[in-house]
């Protein structure tokens, strides 16, 4: 369970925004890669190009995780997150 005054120490989503902002760049990266990566010829290392372009993107996410998460502000202030369940007045909507 958190803490009574965790809900309080929450960081906005809105000052958070431009961190979270780019983890929409691998979802963009998979997205185009019909559009940019679908051809077979140049090989690399022997596989077709699309399939290396998707392996690049995969290997390129866990280090983009670690970076949004050393800029998101709560991250580093060690905020907790929010959690309606959490909330000591119900769920949003509860009828209690």
């Amino acid at each position: 369970m958190s803490h009574p005054d965790s809900a309080s120490t929450a960081i906005p989503l809105r000052q958070r925004g431009p961190a979270l902002l780019l983890l929409a760049l691998p979802c963009l990266l998979y997205c185009l890669a019909p559009a940019v990566a679908n051809r077979i010829e140049p090989r690399i290392f022997g596989i077709p190009f699309l399939a290396a372009y998707l392996i690049a993107v995969t290997i390129a996410i866990g280090p983009l995780i670690w970076f949004v998460a050393r800029r998101d502000p709560a991250y580093r202030s060690g905020a907790a997150e929010f959690v309606p369940a959490d909330n000591p007045d119900g769920p949003i909507g509860d009828p209690r």
